[in-house]
């Protein structure tokens, strides 16, 4: 690993903490715990929002180089997730680990998928909305969207007459959410199927 790799990832490692305890200040800065008044205070605020532009370039920097580097990448992600070949037989194994890994990512990958493009609702309507006398539905749909949409208001005018039961319109949790779990799945994943793999041989 050359200096700037190096140097890059001490940064974005040790930046962390740092960003953290910043991250606490700016929030009683901005929610008014902190007094705006101070001048010390006006202070650490522009600085913490100066260090966040700054750890946030080089983490985009970093994350590049990551993927455009073979080697930068091995050597940096193989410590983030405790990857060793120190011998035919460890190679032997991570590969066997590591296709494990894929498909299985794979298939939570195709899980996800599926479920954020069904959408399910349940729900009653008044007696004079009623179709052949019956007040309950249950409606079955499946979007795909590549873009993000935001609904609009009034699309829908008769929406405040329906009395939902159930609504299910995609997956409840962030991207963010989606994608550090993904994250974390990936190198738990590796190192229990290593472990398990090891111990068979």
């Amino acid at each position: 690993m050359n200096r700037a790799d190096s140097a890059l990832v001490k940064v974005f490692l040790y930046g962390l903490p740092i960003i953290a305890i910043f991250g606490v200040f700016s929030y009683s800065y901005n929610t008014g715990i902190i007094d705006h008044a101070t001048g010390t205070a006006q202070f650490v605020n522009k600085l913490a929002g100066l260090l966040y532009a700054i750890w946030m370039t080089l983490s985009i920097v970093l994350s590049i180089r990551l993927m455009v580097s073979g080697p930068s990448r091995d050597q940096v992600l193989s410590r983030f997730t405790f990857i060793r070949e120190r011998d035919e037989r460890e190679v032997m194994l991570t590969g066997k680990a590591t296709k494990t890994t894929f498909l299985t990512t794979l298939a939570i990958l195709m899980f996800l998928f599926c479920i954020s493009c069904f959408q399910v609702s349940i729900y009653r309507v008044p007696p004079e909305k009623a179709v052949d006398g019956k007040t309950g539905f249950v409606t079955l749909g499946l979007t795909c969207n590549l873009l993000e949409n935001s609904k609009q208001a009034g699309a829908h005018n008769d929406e405040f007459l329906k009395q939902d039961i159930f609504t299910y319109s995609g997956l409840p949790i962030s991207r963010t959410a989606i994608i550090l779990g993904l994250f974390i799945w990936q190198i738990c994943s590796y190192n229990i199927t290593m472990r398990r793999l090891t111990n068979k041989v």
